[in-house]
């Protein structure tokens, strides 16, 4: 057993629920969601509250919205969300030890290689042409939070009452405010605003956005499909998640608040909690503070 798993002083347990909810509008669910045990191999079910002492090989939360059409967007987001655990704890494995860079550049190499799955069964099969998935990966690795971004669900953390967004959607109009161009005013009702710039298994190269932050005890981490956030907004969300409910009726409250407001997409949330001796305490002049990953931030 790893130091990290056996000595109380590095201590972390994740309490983690995950809800899918079809919507009010959608024929189909086309959401998919993970909460994976990286040192254990366990699957959490789904509506099931997942209680981990974190393991050396860290833990993975992952939210996959599929697009396609008919089942397409169903089996893209299947097979992201199948491959990507199964392929990461495999290269964790293969590693004599695991650093944090080392970590994160697995994680990334997992969702490029579902890319490459997805991509290979649309182009072989014209069933499955055009299909894709959004990827948010929230993987909690010793007291790094590491995140992969590809699509619009979202990963955001809460501390000190206050929730601030690690993920920045990869849409069309984002990119034009990369770009310098002038926007529309009214950005919430444009037509283009769900329009992505990329998305797992769509192209045979994929640019796998990864950021990391630092945690401490109490945090919580909230990952969610567009179902969520376009119904909701974030005074909404956080009053939620600032409440004592538990997890599960958390989630549930969320999902319902997206159907009252209309729930014309699939809704998938997951909240995982973070406590422990292993974390940096809590600090409530400690901001979050997401950066941009870098080999070379971690001695590489």
């Amino acid at each position: 057993m790893s130091r990290l798993a056996s000595s109380d002083s590095a201590r972390i347990d994740v309490s983690a629920f995950g809800l899918s909810d079809i919507g009010r509008v959608r024929k189909n669910n086309e959401d998919t969601f993970v909460i994976f045990n990286l040192s254990t191999g366990e699957d959490c079910r789904a509506a099931s509250l997942c209680s981990h002492t974190l393991g050396a090989l860290g833990l993975l939360l992952l939210v996959a919205d599929g697009m396609g059409g008919e089942v397409s967007g169903e089996v893209a987001s299947s097979m992201c969300a199948t491959t990507v655990p199964q392929r990461l704890r495999e290269n964790l494995k293969s590693l004599e030890t695991v650093d944090q860079a080392g970590f994160a550049l697995k994680l990334r190499e997992a969702i490029e290689h579902a890319n490459q799955l997805i991509f290979q069964k649309a182009r072989s099969d014209r069933n499955f042409r055009g299909m894709g998935t959004t990827a948010t990966a929230a993987a909690v690795f010793g007291s790094s939070l590491f995140l992969a971004q590809v699509g619009d669900s979202r990963a955001y953390l809460s501390r000190n009452g206050s929730m601030v967004q690690l993920t920045r959607d990869q849409t069309f109009l984002n990119y034009l405010a990369d770009m310098g161009a002038q926007l529309p005013e009214d950005l919430e009702n444009d037509s283009r605003r769900s329009i992505l710039t990329q998305a797992v298994g769509t192209s045979e190269t994929l640019g796998v956005k990864m950021t990391y932050c630092q945690l401490r005890d109490g945090d919580c981490i909230l990952l969610c499909s567009d179902g969520l956030y376009n119904m909701v907004k974030p005074p909404g969300i956080l009053s939620v998640v600032n409440g004592r409910d538990s997890l599960a009726d958390k989630c549930r409250t969320l999902v319902q608040m997206a159907k009252d407001q209309g729930g014309t997409d699939n809704i998938t949330i997951i909240m995982a909690e973070v406590a422990g001796p292993g974390l940096l305490p809590a600090d409530r002049a400690a901001a979050v503070a997401a950066k941009e990953f870098r080999e070379e931030d971690f001695g590489r």
